[in-house]
């Protein structure tokens, strides 16, 4: 007797199915922005009328990748950086950074081609550490249809 468990497969989701035609989109980008195309940001008390001009902050920049991003985050003093990878969907990738349900928390994510926003990674300080939480995993299937 030969069995098979599915059930990972009973439970995934599927979202969005995209067919991409061609590469339309160029993996390289030849003029990257130089400022923040999305931002967030937040004063922090520091207990002396804010003179320390503390934030929690967050900043998306363009790469000369077309679906890589440059994030740089700041929580007081401490100033971090990290690498966001965007699904290439077929269309040049639009990002966004949007407050999360407590003022020092954002939620950094992407329009698909329905141009619903996708919750991708949740920026927090927990004991006092910036703390990057990837919230969903997205991936991109390329089909191509062999013609005779």
């Amino acid at each position: 007797m030969v069995a098979c468990n599915t059930a990972s497969v009973e439970n995934e989701k599927t979202d969005t199915v995209i067919v991409v035609a061609n590469n339309s989109v160029s993996l390289v980008r030849e003029n990257p922005n130089q400022q923040a195309i999305s931002s967030y940001a937040v004063d922090v008390a520091d207990g002396v009328n804010n003179a320390n001009n503390w934030k929690f902050a967050a900043n998306i920049y363009e790469t000369k990748s077309t679906f890589k991003f440059l994030l740089k985050m700041k929580y007081k003093e401490l100033e971090e950086s990290d690498t966001l990878l965007i699904p290439n969907l077929g269309f040049m990738p639009k990002v966004e950074i949007r407050k999360a349900t407590s003022a020092q928390a954002c939620i950094i994510g992407f329009y698909d081609k329905k141009n619903q926003f996708k919750e991708y990674k949740k920026l927090s300080v927990k004991n006092e550490q910036l703390k990057l939480t990837t919230i969903n995993h997205y991936s991109v299937g390329v089909y191509q249809r062999k013609v005779n």
